[in-house]
């Protein structure tokens, strides 16, 4: 199993959260989460969060603090990741997925982007699973504090 870091920005705007399409174009298996991916060569988890706002939403950001960590087990892609969650604050750009045209992996599983009420979320297979509930509660708070959100695996 390849070990991967990987980074997640939580986005919000008018109470709602920018979450990502992802559909398995083998399997169909629909999925939403927030903008984010594995972070390449030696750079930080606030450089890949801007990074990857930008390709997957076209957005640049500025990011704010850790709020979040935990392991995923991705088993289909022999992946053991350790995922951050970070605070972030769009600075500019228009949304759209149109940057990853080309680009490989992510432009055959991402096919939208849409800003999700916490009631919203209620109908959709959101990871990671906290966007259901505590993302809400620590968002009123101004995240108070880094949660370890334990281990999870694939189909959890």
């Amino acid at each position: 199993m390849n070990n991967r870091i990987r980074v997640g920005v939580f986005l919000f705007k008018e109470k709602k959260i920018l979450l990502i399409k992802h559909v398995n174009p083998q399997t169909g298996e629909t999925w939403w989460v927030p903008p984010g991916g594995g972070i390449q060569g030696a750079e930080s988890i606030f450089d890949a969060a801007k990074r990857e706002a930008k390709e997957e939403a076209n957005l640049e950001i500025e990011t704010g603090k850790v709020c979040y960590v935990r392991q995923f087990i991705y088993e289909e892609f022999d992946h053991n990741n350790a995922d951050f969650y970070i605070t972030g604050n769009v600075v500019g750009g228009d949304e759209h997925i149109g940057n990853l045209k080309g680009m490989g992996g992510d432009e055959h599983f991402i096919k939208e982007l849409k800003y999700f009420s916490q009631q919203e979320i209620a109908d959709i297979t959101v990871y990671p699973s906290v966007l259901r509930d505590i993302v809400w509660e620590d968002l009123a708070k101004g995240f108070p504090e880094l949660k370890f959100l334990g281990v999870q695996a694939q189909g959890d």
